[in-house]
């Protein structure tokens, strides 16, 4: 106090202001660090392709070396929390009656990772049709079941017309089975809009019996939130002797 040497004027307020900056540039890295570091808890919220939140799914977390592993499951506001967890890489699982199940890894390192956003597709109806014959017989076929029932904001589609496929005579007479799977696509209006066969190792014959009578299928909208979508179909066509 008596060093007559010593600056004693007060600071300017541009010196002031370069402080406060300097003292920001260095304490905010430094607590964002810390905050991504320090467990957090996981929030999100689930919706569907239109846009709508989803109450009722089942949600479950693991991390990479599975020493953290939770389940929870969304709200009527479609938001789901897990307890505080730690930083590092996850998988999470999401699935509801009628949609396909989802599975996403992701990392939790910054603090806006700590809220997620996920989207569920709708998911695949499944046909299964057994076409048996016997050797020098007329083809018989069993019919199909209806498509699977789905749940939550959709109303799955009916099946209002079926085709039987009929064995090839071809392939019949050869003594010859086959699996033919096929991806359909039921459109907007309930038409079967495309089929692709999935069998690497199929006869012709076989494919070209089993995606004529899909073709004819028609169906009822599928519905959701009562507007119609599209949505794809696992068919699996079986052609066996007696």
């Amino acid at each position: 106090m008596l060093n007559p040497r010593l600056e004693r004027a007060a600071l300017s307020r541009r010196a002031i202001a370069l402080t406060a900056i300097l003292l920001a540039s260095i304490t905010l890295p430094i607590a964002a660090l810390r905050g991504a570091q320090t467990p957090q808890p996981l929030t999100g919220t689930v919706y569907d392709s239109s846009g709508a939140v989803l109450p009722g799914v089942e949600v479950a977390i693991e991390n990479a070396k599975r020493t953290v592993s939770a389940r929870a499951t969304t709200d009527a506001s479609g938001r789901f929390t897990f307890e505080p967890v730690p930083p590092g890489s996850y998988d999470l699982q999401a699935k509801q009656t009628g949609f396909a199940v989802l599975h996403q890894q992701f990392d939790l390192t910054q603090p806006k990772d700590w809220d997620r956003t996920i989207t569920l597709a709708i998911g695949e109806l499944t046909e299964t049709i057994n076409v048996r014959a016997s050797a020098g017989a007329a083809a018989d076929a069993q019919a199909p079941p209806g498509p699977i029932r789905v749940g939550g904001s959709i109303r799955a589609p009916r099946k209002l017309q079926d085709v039987h496929p009929v064995y090839p005579e071809s392939m019949r007479g050869q003594g010859r089975e086959g699996v033919v799977l096929m991806e359909g696509l039921i459109g907007r209006d309930g038409s079967v809009v495309s089929v692709h066969i999935l069998s690497a190792q199929i006869h012709p014959d076989f494919a070209i019996a089993a995606t004529d009578a899909v073709r004819q299928w028609k169906y009822s909208p599928t519905l959701l939130n009562g507007v119609p979508v599209e949505v794809f179909m696992n068919i699996s066509v079986t052609f066996s002797l007696e």
